[in-house]
């Protein structure tokens, strides 16, 4: 006889007998089971994809409502910026071969901002005039294609800068960019007059850069072409000067850049380019950086 058998012959014939203390314990724990059973563990999975699905759906819905909705979602504390830009109205339409899309963003941000202020009214109007356009044109013959999109391209604790971008499609297609910018610390809106001091001549550094790169990208490719005094065939026609508000913006490494819309320095095939700047005697000149 093995080990096992012998004490389980041990125990039939001499069966333990609880003492009276434990036996209670373990009735008083039966009773308890009973009157109060053990609570199953609550799943919390479908509760958390409701909570998720109702956090989307703010996300989604709330900054396309209203003005005062927009400024609500500005005045939420945000980490490292003070200006944020949110979708404030949308507006597709089109039949047939036409098609529209435009999202029309707002800038909030910390207690009245006046170049806020004037940036959001100035988008406004560009996005109505674009509307407009298209609801005029889409119905004439050939076909209409609207886009219009909108993204932050810097954001920092001095400086921010929303972009606007356009693409019409009719005979042939046209992309165009407008840079808006604020500085942060004052809140008011900046262009490119106001980024050098006034006895200095911005006008003519960026243009003599902007002429020189543009000779040096034609003789690298000669797919690429430029209007320039000693090289426009459109006779009187040709890029000399920059506008003294140009359009521009600060790339990701705080340098200049310039960039132009389709057919405004070279033809359709020169697309819509852009250039940074890197004269040392600009940089040395600016009174705001990103």
């Amino acid at each position: 006889m093995n080990l096992d058998e012998e004490l389980r012959r041990r125990a039939l014939e001499h069966p333990p007998t609880p003492s009276q203390s434990f036996s209670r314990r373990v009735e008083d724990t039966l009773f308890q089971l009973s009157v109060h059973p053990p609570r199953r563990r609550r799943r919390w999975r479908p509760f958390v994809s409701v909570v998720s699905a109702a956090a989307v759906l703010a996300l989604v819905i709330l900054p396309n409502s209203n003005a005062a909705m927009a400024t609500a979602l500005g005045q939420l504390p945000v980490v490292g910026s003070l200006f944020q830009a949110v979708t404030f109205r949308t507006y597709s339409g089109g039949e047939g071969g036409d098609h529209a899309s435009v999202s029309i963003p707002q800038i909030v941000g910390e207690g009245d901002s006046s170049g806020a202020q004037q940036i959001n009214e100035e988008i406004r109007q560009y996005a109505d005039q674009l509307i407009a356009e298209f609801e005029r044109e889409s119905n004439a013959d050939g076909y209409f294609n609207l886009d219009v999109t909108w993204e932050v391209v810097t954001n920092t604790d001095r400086w921010f800068t929303l972009r606007i971008n356009s693409d019409r499609v009719m005979a042939s297609g046209n992309h165009q960019e407008q840079h808006y910018h604020i500085d942060v610390q004052t809140g008011q809106r900046k262009t490119l007059s106001d980024l050098f001091p006034e006895d200095f001549d911005y006008v003519t550094a960026i243009s003599s850069e902007l002429k020189e790169q543009m000779h040096t990208r034609m003789e690298q490719d000669s797919r690429e072409v430029y209007w320039l005094k000693d090289t426009s065939q459109l006779g009187t026609y040709y890029f000399d000067a920059i506008d003294p508000e140009q359009d521009f913006y600060f790339d990701s490494q705080g340098h200049l850049v310039i960039p132009f819309d389709k057919y405004e320095v070279g033809p359709g095939s020169t697309g819509s380019p852009e250039f940074t700047l890197l004269s040392p005697q600009l940089y040395e000149q600016l009174l705001y950086r990103p």
